[in-house]
């Protein structure tokens, strides 16, 4: 029989086996929760469950249904004003263009372990008649 022989290398293997557990943890995290995801994939999940057209009541609905969504603020009294589009001002400043005449503005902050928290922005944009017109998702890292 043999006799096991303590090396180094056997000190190197647990740091690699905890990595290895944690890199797996996380990538079955993000595949399971869409919310972990690049903008743009959150934007493309978002846009399954509350497609363009869809009304103002369904769009509330889906929202309260899913508690992973985080908290929601419901405005029907003006649309979002859209961070990512501006237009001139009559003053020569920067405005930002208002999408919809109702909106939705939805947030929620994730948190990984070993990692920056991220915190997602979930604006929906509907018009007078309370369809669904924009959806705009907006995501960055908290430190």
């Amino acid at each position: 029989m043999k006799k096991f022989q303590f090396r180094y290398k056997h000190l190197l293997l647990v740091p690699v086996m905890a990595i290895a557990i944690y890199l797996s943890w996380h990538s079955v995290s993000m595949i399971y929760n869409p919310m972990r995801r690049p903008t743009p994939m959150i934007r493309n999940h978002i846009l399954r469950h509350t497609p363009i057209g869809m009304c103002i009541e369904e769009v509330v609905e889906i929202i309260s249904d899913n508690e992973r969504w985080g908290i929601t603020v419901i405005n029907r009294n003006s649309g979002f004003r859209h961070p990512a589009r501006f237009v001139d001002g009559y003053d020569g400043r920067l405005t930002a263009d208002t999408v919809g005449e109702q909106s939705i503005q939805n947030r929620h902050r994730y948190s990984i372990p070993l990692f920056p928290d991220r915190a997602i922005r979930v604006l929906w944009g509907f018009d007078e008649n309370g369809k669904l017109i924009e959806v705009y998702v907006e995501s960055w890292f908290v430190i």
